[in-house]
């Protein structure tokens, strides 16, 4: 399955929508809603210097449900031809309260309507690894599908957004840190990454130390091989998918990902179209923290 002469170029035109996990990026939702509102045919580019403007209206908070969540319909599969797969990929960072209107914290009553929204609509979760295939190989897909990942390796993921997926039948995808994994607090260690494994979740690495690998004195096979090697030897699990810190990319990056055994690379975008151009730099929609239910459903529409 591993493809070597994936085209480069768009990675790179892929990489203007991007900074990084601590730094300022487009608000998907603002592109997003220009198509949808018919005030722009298509969303401009940002560039490295754009600052959106986050409108910052409280979430409304969403009632806790005590009741066991109604399973969805059984979804209908389809055969998903190789070339091209349509499926959002959504990015969280932290699961967790107490930190109203922060990016990177999405609360867990939101979280949990969030998911409840995603069952309501018909959407089945699926691992990355079903949508590499399917882009490559082609291969039978639910009809309307979504991956839901996770960077970082944060302990509240295991703590709150974990048993939530589990009553919805949702496997996710951690992307792990490599050196955060040995009993670092705040971060999820080997046992909780192996039960959540065993649950059918997708571990893939986001680097050993979580440096920007496109600068020029990171030691690149360390942060991205040795990273792969470390993770697979102490969970006993494939790590075939690599996720971009601070979503920086260069050619070389991408090549030596290529090179050093990953099936894809995932990033940041607004897109929930996936082309195999776009094989090391599969486009993310991060959901921020201070989005209410309302806009999480309006990037949903829009990519439906």
């Amino acid at each position: 399955m591993k493809k070597t002469s994936i085209l480069l170029i768009k990675l790179i035109l892929s990489a203007l929508f991007l900074t990084g996990c601590q730094t300022e990026v487009p608000d998907p939702l603002l592109s997003i809603t220009q198509t949808v509102t018919g005030t722009a045919t298509s969303a401009p580019s940002p560039t490295a210097t754009t600052t959106p403007t986050f409108i910052l209206t409280p979430s409304p908070t969403q009632p806790v449900s005590t009741e066991t969540p109604v399973p969805s319909p059984t979804p209908t599969w389809v055969f998903n031809e190789p070339g091209e797969v349509v499926a959002p990929i959504l990015l969280y960072h932290h699961v967790a309260d107490g930190n109203e209107y922060s990016r990177f914290h999405v609360s867990i009553a939101d979280f949990r309507a969030q998911m409840q929204a995603l069952s309501d609509g018909g959407y089945t979760a699926i691992p990355i690894s079903w949508l590499v295939e399917a882009l490559i190989d082609g291969r039978a897909l639910p009809e309307k599908p979504v991956v839901i990942t996770f960077d970082d390796g944060h302990q509240n993921v295991y703590d709150n957004a974990f048993p939530i997926m589990q009553e919805f039948g949702f496997p996710g995808v951690f992307y792990i840190v490599a050196n955060r994994i040995h009993d670092i607090p705040d971060f999820v260690n080997t046992d909780a990454l192996k039960e959540m494994i065993d649950a059918g979740w997708e571990i893939g690495s986001h680097t050993y130390t979580h440096s920007d690998v496109t600068l020029g004195n990171i030691n690149v096979h360390f942060e991205i091989a040795q990273s792969k090697t470390d993770l697979e030897a102490a969970l006993s699990a494939e790590v075939e998918t690599f996720a971009y810190p601070y979503g920086s990319i260069t050619p070389f990056i991408a090549q030596r990902v290529i090179s050093y055994g990953y099936q894809a690379g995932v990033g940041l975008g607004i897109s929930a179209t996936h082309t195999l151009n776009d094989l090391f730099y599969l486009h993310r929609l991060e959901v921020y923290g201070h989005y209410n239910l309302s806009q999480f459903k309006e990037i949903l529409m829009a990519t439906e």
